[in-house]
């Protein structure tokens, strides 16, 4: 039995809800049997899912559900801020259960500093396997505990529902998908938007598709407004996984202008989809996009402006890095091979644990 331990979950919608859900789900397909622990409240649709969730109310609930389960590894998943699974933690280390951590999210000095009080006084490493969802996330966690092995498990992503069969003829048609939130930087994406269209402007027409919602939507239309923006740049709201792929269906160019992104599962599914991405470098988006092949990656906004304007005016490299896009499968990202390296992390987990029960009877003895 696999639980997964978690603060975020859905009906919440993010990049870490979503990717959780869909590792349950890969690994009940696989044949394990998967629990999902979480605070996050719910609703009836719990009971279609093909694996078990447990909606925690009260602290002392956790201790008690984990001793009924007993399971056979439990799975911990951290953000920035995330005190349920640190609750969790505590007490999987109690209980000597498996454990394996996968941290889904940058930390920066500060954050690095908490985690680095909190692992040593939860000896995390010599308990626990911690696994990071991409390379920089990696080094932030090596960087705020020191002596301890990180593995990378990126997230796993399905084929792409179609294949994207945009031709870019005399229209460039921009699409990003995320929560509007300021850690995401929204209003950026709308200044880059706004420059490379500037840029471009009698050469090719540019149109623009924001795909999602969240504290900075009005702020987004008042910028759009400000500038005049609102009859080629479309905030459409949330829309369900078949929806956003009939709209990366026809796009041009992905765009993720976000500074901090630790992964960036949707700009994977576009990149599956075939289109060519713009994102920052530095990021986890770097782990599967290649400068000049899979897309363009810049530092600083001003960078992915002329990304964009590139993409825009050289149909040539446009069509080449769509057509690797498109014939070019991201494998390591294949649910097959990241089950398989979870599965390597489990076992260490377990023989970490054995160790620890062995070391615990012989004190006793």
């Amino acid at each position: 039995m696999i639980v997964h331990l978690t603060d975020v979950f859905t009906p919440r919608v993010g990049g870490i809800e979503v990717q959780i859900e869909r590792l349950a789900r890969a690994q009940t397909a696989a044949g394990e049997e998967v629990h999902v622990i979480t605070v996050t409240s719910g609703t009836d649709d719990d009971m279609a899912m093909p694996y078990r969730v447990h909606r925690i109310t009260r602290a002392g609930h956790l201790r008690s559900l984990l001793l009924r389960l007993r399971p056979q590894v439990a799975h911990v998943h951290l953000s920035v801020y995330s005190p349920f699974a640190l609750r969790s933690a505590r007490q999987l280390r109690l209980l000597r259960i498996p454990t394996v951590m996968t941290v889904h999210s940058m930390w920066d000095a500060p954050v690095r500093a908490g985690y680095r009080l909190i692992g040593r006084a939860g000896d995390w490493r010599r308990r626990f396997v911690l696994t990071a969802v991409s390379t920089v996330v990696a080094d932030q966690v090596a960087r705020a505990l020191p002596g301890t092995a990180t593995v990378v498990v990126p997230n796993g992503i399905s084929p792409a529902l179609q294949q994207n069969t945009s031709r870019l003829s005399g229209e460039l048609h921009v699409v990003s998908v995320g929560r509007l939130v300021t850690r995401r930087q929204p209003l950026i994406l709308l200044k880059v938007l706004r420059m490379a269209q500037q840029r471009l402007d009698g050469e090719v027409a540019v149109q623009a598709t924001v795909v999602g919602a969240g504290p900075r939507t009005d702020a987004m239309r008042r910028y759009l407004y400000r500038h005049g923006m609102t009859g080629w740049v479309h905030l459409v709201g949330v829309q369900d996984q078949r929806t956003i792929g009939d709209i990366l269906a026809t796009a041009d160019v992905y765009l993720n202008v976000t500074s901090r992104e630790a992964f960036g599962l949707a700009t994977l599914e576009a990149r599956t989809a075939g289109l060519p991405v713009v994102a920052r470098s530095g990021t986890g988006v770097a782990d599967f996009v290649e400068h000049g092949r899979e897309g363009l990656l810049g530092n600083t906004s001003a960078e992915l402006v002329t990304a964009l304007v590139q993409l825009g005016r050289d149909m040539q490299l446009h069509h080449r890095m769509t057509s690797h896009n498109r014939t070019v499968a991201p494998s390591e990202h294949s649910w097959p091979v990241v089950l398989d390296r979870l599965r390597h992390c489990y076992d260490e987990a377990e023989r970490r644990a054995c160790m620890s029960r062995a070391t615990a009877a012989g004190k006793a003895a």
